[in-house]
Formats: C-alpha cells, sequence, structure tokens
C-alpha cells in the first residue's frame, strides 16, 4: 500500500505499508527470539498458542530462508505489497520456480518446488493458526504511524528524518551510511528513491538494501516496553572471547582449519583442554566445524567475527 511520498532536494522518499512484510518479520522473530527483546510478551503468547509442530516447522526453514529474511525480499514488491496476506500467499504459490530463485540466488541459495510448497504452507498455517489476528490490530496501527512519518517527513526534510530512525544509520554530507558489521555507503545523489516502511517486530536489525538505485529502510515501531535483559548470544560471545586460549585459537584456524589434535599440538595444551575451548567457541557462533574422514575440522567463522562489533553495539546502545 503506498501511502505518499516526501521530496527533499534530489531525494525522493516513498512511505509504503506491506501486511507481507509484517508477517514475514515476525517469523524472523520467531527463529531468533533471543535477538529481539522487545517482542518478548508477543513470544511468550506465541508459545502458548501455537502448536509446537508450526513452531518447529517455522525454525527448521530458517537455513533454508536465511531466517526468513530472503521469503521478506518479497514482501517489498508488486504485487505482494499491495495485497492481502491470503491474496500474497496465493500469488506466491503461482509464482514459478526461476522466479522464486531470482529472489534466492543473491544469498547463494536455491529451493525446488517441494521446498517452495513447503514454505507456503508454513506460512499459511502461522497466518491462520495466529497472524490474521495480530495484523487486524497492527495493520490500522502502522498505517497510522506511517502517514504521521510522511507529515515529519515533508516539514522536517527526509534526510533529517532519516537521521532519526536509527543510531546506525546516518546522512553524512553527501552520503547515506548504514553501520553494521561493517560501513555501508550509498551515495544519495546516486538514489533515486528512498523506500521507508515501519515494522514492530524488526529491531535490533535496521533492515537495508539496495536493489540498483533503491534503498529500502525500515523503521521500528514499538508496542512493548524492552527489559533490560541481556541476550544469551552476546554473553555466550563475550565468554567465549575472554581467554586468551580461546582467541590463540581464532588466530590459529584464521586461514585455515585445523583439527582437535593440531591445534593441540601447536599450543602445547592437551586434545580434552582444546576440546572444552572448542565447544565454547562454537556454542558462540564464532567456529563452524565439519566432519572429514576420521577427523572434526574446524574453521573460523568470518561472519560472525565481522558482527562482534555490531552484536555489542546494538544491545549497549
Amino acid at each position: 500500500m503506498n501511502i505518499g511520498i516526501c521530496h527533499d532536494k534530489e531525494s525522493k522518499g516513498e512511505f509504503y505499508y506491506s501486511p507481507l512484510f509484517e508477517m514475514v518479520a515476525s517469523l524472523h522473530v520467531l527463529t531468533k527470539p533471543e535477538h529481539h527483546l522487545e517482542r518478548l510478551k508477543w513470544m511468550e503468547k506465541v508459545h502458548e498458542e501455537v502448536p509446537e509442530e508450526l513452531l518447529a516447522e517455522i525454525r527448521s526453514l530458517s537455513q533454508l530462508t536465511n531466517e526468513w529474511l530472503i521469503v521478506m525480499d518479497f514482501a517489498h514488491a508488486n504485487p505482494y505489497v499491495e495485497l492481502s496476506i491470503p491474496d500474497a500467499l496465493n500469488e506466491l504459490e503461482e509464482l514459478g520456480l526461476p522466479r522464486w530463485n531470482k529472489v534466492f540466488s543473491p544469498y547463494d541459495k536455491s529451493v525446488d518446488k517441494e521446498e517452495r510448497n513447503r514454505i507456503i504452507r508454513v506460512m499459511r498455517s502461522y497466518y491462520e493458526v495466529i497472524f490474521q489476528y495480530e495484523i487486524a490490530f497492527l495493520q490500522p496501527f502502522l498505517i497510522r504511524t506511517l502517514k504521521r512519518e510522511l507529515e515529519d517527513c515533508k516539514r522536517e526534510g527526509l534526510l533529517l528524518r532519516l537521521n532519526k530512525y536509527h543510531e546506525r544509520l546516518k546522512v553524512d554530507g553527501s552520503e547515506l551510511v548504514f553501520y553494521k558489521n561493517k560501513e555501508y555507503r550509498y551515495e544519495i545523489n546516486h538514489i533515486n528513491k528512498i523506500m521507508i516502511t515501519a515494522s514492530t517486530f524488526i529491531s535490533p536489525h535496521l533492515l537495508m538494501h539496495e536493489e540498483r538505485d533503491t534503498v529500502y529502510v525500515t523503521m521500528l515501531v514499538a508496542v512493548e516496553e524492552r527489559k533490560n535483559i541481556v541476550p544469551l548470544e552476546l554473553i555466550l560471545l563475550m565468554k567465549a572471547l575472554g581467554d586468551e586460549t580461546r582467541l590463540k585459537i581464532l588466530h590459529e584456524i584464521r586461514k585455515k582449519p585445523s583439527s582437535t589434535q593440531s591445534l593441540a599440538r601447536k599450543l602445547t595444551l592437551t586434545e580434552a583442554g582444546i576440546s572444552k575451548h572448542l565447544k565454547m567457541l562454537h556454542e558462540a557462533g564464532l567456529v563452524n566445524k565439519e566432519r572429514r574422514g576420521n577427523y572434526i575440522l574446524y574453521e573460523i567463522n568470518k561472519v560472525a567475527i565481522d558482527f562482534i562489533p555490531y552484536t555489542l553495539y546494538e544491545y549497549i546502545m
């Protein structure tokens, strides 16, 4: 649903609302509940009302869908942004596999017919069991919020409003800068339009991706009071990093995978001791492991390493 347009010099902001986007955002939250403390009450409600088998299916599709973020890309595009959730699901069901995989391919993933049908089936079940009642309340609320934001944008200017959406999104001179695992910079004069929507679910993430000359930004609309709870993943991360030996292990495997035996020899420690350290690093998501023949090889998770500053910053800030 198109809400309206805000012009600022050579930039154009288009405000829109997509019910499908909000539902897929909620599916993402269910796969990473420890990462979304603003929605604790809602998650407690879901666990009471949604069958455990359905929740298990939602989480089991996490790897295929990149925690549902790939499916979220459909929700930004026509015709899905203009449709109710049931109609959007019907359209997605009719969409051919080549079009599905065009969306999945930038993530180095693909789906077959059975996987596509399973994704649709799980989404439809989830909508019918609980989300149709959620969206009945959220839809008018989000539309009103976006309309107010559009008016504020027209009064204050698009670029000034963007500076207020999130601590990690800044307009820096001629660039739009997004801080996450690294700095993402977009030349403002190269951006044709900035698509802005709102969600009650996507936080602490700031979803932002570039499609040709268009940038998509999602701002959080808080509906629950955030409890001051430290995410478990942050606790595990800090514990894993707070040890000299574990830091040495990460340094050793930075270039190529190593076995427990190899690391024990290099660091002059027992295999049992190395295994204990590797277990903590694996639980924190800092290393991946893979069996090759008689050995299990451990390699550094470079993406997780890149995200260490972001993971700490998003909780503190």
